[in-house]
C-alpha cells in the first residue's frame, strides 16, 4: 500500500511546514488542481483507495482517524486481507 497526500493549490512551504508538524512520512504532492479535477474532488479531505491497476476501489468524504479499528479493518479489506 502507498499513501500520498495531494495539497490542492497549497504552497510547496506549506505543505512542508504541515509535513513536520504532523510528522508526515508519506509523499506530498502538490496540485494544481489537476488532480482534483480528474478524480472530481469536491470536499476536503477526500480519501481515494486506488487498487494495482489504478482502479478506484474505496472513497470517503470525510476526516479519519486511522487509527481506528474500523479503519483498519477497511484498509486490510481492500488489501484482499479479508479476516
Amino acid at each position: 500500500m502507498v499513501l500520498l497526500k495531494v495539497a490542492i493549490k497549497d504552497k510547496e512551504e506549506d505543505a512542508r511546514k504541515y509535513k513536520g508538524e504532523f510528522k508526515i512520512s508519506f509523499p506530498i504532492m502538490i496540485d494544481d488542481g489537476q488532480v482534483a479535477d480528474a478524480y472530481g474532488v469536491w470536499s476536503h479531505p477526500e480519501t481515494f483507495f486506488v487498487n494495482r491497476d489504478g482502479k478506484i476501489v474505496g472513497r470517503v468524504l470525510k476526516e479519519m482517524d486511522w487509527t481506528s479499528k474500523s479503519v483498519k479493518n477497511l484498509v486490510q479489506y481492500l488489501l484482499g486481507e479479508k479476516k
